[in-house]
């Protein structure tokens, strides 16, 4: 979309993982919640600042971005055949007013002033993502299902969501257990969008 990626080299954390679950393409972007509820209870452990999910991908403190997920997946007879999931966290990195940031950014260091390993936190994501993905492949996503909710930033509030050349107004009712949004549009009629670029109306 044009927007452009600032990072100092050695100071973030951003990596993928490569899933291959035997899932409808209806539902891959589950793994997207459940990486962005793995990310915030890693986060949470290991500075004591909880961050909150903004959907479909992004990670805030307050009204400040401290990470993205960026999802693809490939499908084949509406069967995911894989999917990969990549993160960017700000982590000892310090963002200036004053950069060419789209949005407003914040790091752990910001918000604590605490270095923190890059190494262990990688370590406690990926292990508290291993956990939750096991369990959604089991159909164990009632918990998980009402704590990305619990953490989600939009629901209850009023929206703008862009997907492809459509804008869409309303309310965030919740997200479903497929990951996708739910809310009520500007008509009174409950919508489900499933993927979009969300601006928040605070």
């Amino acid at each position: 979309m044009g927007r452009t990626w600032i990072s100092p080299a050695f100071a973030n954390l951003y990596f993928s993982i490569v899933l291959r679950p035997c899932i409808h393409a209806d539902q891959a972007f589950v793994f997207t919640m459940v990486l962005a509820l793995a990310a915030s209870d890693a986060v949470k452990g290991e500075s004591g600042i909880r961050p909150m999910i903004k959907w479909p991908n992004d990670l805030y403190v307050g009204r400040k971005k401290l990470g993205g997920i960026l999802t693809e997946f490939s499908v084949r007879e509406k069967a995911v055949e894989y999917v990969i999931l990549g993160l960017g966290l700000n982590v000892n990195w310090n963002p200036q007013e004053g950069e060419s940031i789209l949005y407003p950014a914040t790091s752990i260091f910001s918000e604590t002033g605490i270095r923190t390993s890059r190494n262990d936190l990688l370590i406690e994501i990926l292990r508290l993502y291993e956990s939750y993905y096991s369990r959604t492949l089991a159909g164990q996503i009632d918990d998980i299902y009402k704590r990305w909710n619990d953490l989600s930033l939009i629901k209850g509030r009023n929206v703008e969501i862009h997907s492809g050349q459509e804008t869409v107004h309303g309310n965030v009712r919740k997200i479903d257990q497929n990951g996708a949004l739910v809310i009520i549009n500007d008509d009174g009629q409950e919508e489900r969008i499933l993927s979009g670029d969300v601006s928040i109306r605070f």
